[in-house]
C-alpha cells in the first residue's frame, strides 16, 4: 500500500506548491484536491496520474483550500464518486452534481475499498461555526494510518475517534494538515506527547501544520518524522 503526495505548501524540485493538501492513496483514491485547480492536475501530469484510474475522492471538509482542484478533477473523470459530509455546504454539494460527480454521503464510519475507510464526520467549532471533517483511514501492511486534510478537531482527538472505530490499540503513521500554525511551543509539544501516548509510531504534520510544529516534531520524533511534500511516495 502506497501513498503519492500530489499537493502541499512544500514541494520536490519539478514539482508545483500551493497552500492545501491532496494526495492519491493506493493509486485509486484521491483524498483532497488543494487550492489551485492548474497546480493539481499539473502535479498529476508530472507524477504520471492518470484520472482514469481514479475510483473515487474523499474531501475532508468544505474549505476552498481541500476542494480547489477536485473541478478540475471532475472535468477529467465524469462520473466519479465524491464521498462528503451531509454537514458540508449546499453550495458545495450542487456543485459536485452539476459538475457530474456522484455525491456520496458520509456522516458515519464507512469502507472505500477494502482496506480504505473514512471516518465520517467529526464536529468541532471553528471561529464560532460548526464545522464537520473527516478523515482517510488506511490498512497497510505495516498497520493502520490515518491522513487528515487539517484536523481541525484535534489531531488527538482523530486518532481516538479511529482507534475506537476501528478498534486497533496502535497507528502506525499520522499525516496531513494538524492545524497546529500558531500555537505556542509548549501546546505543540503537548500534542506530540499525547499522540506518542496513544500509540501513534510515525508522524508527518503537513500543510497547516506550520514550520514550527515540523521542527518540533522532527526534534522529538527522529527517524520516526516524516518529512511529507508534494511528490513524496510514502509506503503504509
Amino acid at each position: 500500500m502506497y501513498v503519492k503526495v500530489l499537493y502541499d505548501n512544500r514541494a520536490k524540485r519539478g514539482l508545483l506548491s500551493g497552500w492545501g493538501f491532496s494526495c492519491l492513496v493506493d493509486g485509486k483514491i484521491l483524498f483532497d484536491t488543494g487550492e489551485a485547480p492548474h497546480s493539481l492536475v499539473e502535479n498529476m501530469d508530472r507524477l504520471m496520474v492518470d484520472a482514469a484510474g481514479i475510483k473515487g475522492v474523499v474531501i475532508s471538509h468544505d474549505h476552498w483550500d481541500h476542494t480547489g482542484g477536485l473541478w478540475e478533477v471532475l472535468k477529467r473523470k465524469k462520473g466519479l464518486k465524491v464521498y462528503a459530509c451531509s454537514a458540508f455546504s449546499d453550495e458545495f454539494k450542487d456543485c459536485v452534481k452539476e459538475s457530474g460527480g456522484r455525491l456520496v454521503l458520509t456522516d458515519r464510519p464507512r469502507k472505500i475499498t477494502e482496506d480504505i475507510y473514512v471516518t465520517g464526520g467529526i464536529e468541532t467549532d471553528y471561529k464560532g461555526e460548526k464545522l464537520v471533517e473527516q478523515a482517510l483511514v488506511v490498512k497497510g501492511e505495516k498497520g493502520t494510518s490515518v491522513i487528515t486534510g487539517c484536523a481541525h478537531p484535534g489531531i488527538a482527538n482523530i486518532i481516538k475517534t479511529v482507534k475506537k472505530q476501528r478498534n486497533v490499540r496502535k497507528i502506525y503513521m499520522v499525516f496531513g494538515g494538524f492545524h497546529l500554525e500558531g500555537l505556542e511551543r509548549e501546546e505543540i509539544s503537548g500534542v506530540i506527547s499525547e499522540l506518542k501516548a496513544l500509540g501513534v509510531k510515525k508522524a508527518g504534520p503537513t500543510h497547516c501544520s506550520g514550520e514550527k510544529a515540523r521542527r518540533m516534531f522532527s526534534g522529538q520524533l527522529h527517524e520516526n518524522f516524516i518529512a511529507v511534500k508534494a511528490g513524496h511516495i510514502i509506503q503504509l
